[in-house]
């Protein structure tokens, strides 16, 4: 009986690990650029936001985005990893390897 309390406790505080991660993933774009969009709506654990810079001067300049598209990574709101479009305006990173990312950043959090 006991091995399956704590089964329970290592289980719910794996979960709490991933559910309550403060990592956030926002995509920068412009309009102009929408056929570069990255689709970051199948990236799992994380928040998601897009910003259309064209409407959100602010941050676009408190991000300091100087390409599009960017996706920046945050952890607890500070930014932790950036991907920036390249002369073509694409990125040229895979979701797979930006989920790959945020997989690391969570699993490095649980050992903090």
């Amino acid at each position: 009986m006991n091995y399956l309390y704590y089964i329970l406790l290592a289980l719910f505080f794996f979960f709490y690990g991933i559910c309550c991660s403060q990592v956030s993933v926002t995509h920068f774009n412009s309009e102009w650029n929408a056929e570069n969009n990255f689709d970051i709506s199948v990236l799992k654990d994380c928040k998601k936001s897009d910003v259309i810079i064209c409407n959100n001067a602010d941050l676009k300049d408190k991000h300091k985005i100087k390409a599009v598209p960017t996706i920046i990574i945050f952890e607890e709101e500070q930014e932790v990893l950036r991907f920036e479009g390249n002369i073509m305006m694409q990125l040229e990173i895979t979701k797979k390897e930006i989920q790959e990312e945020i997989d690391e950043i969570i699993n490095l959090a649980k050992f903090e």
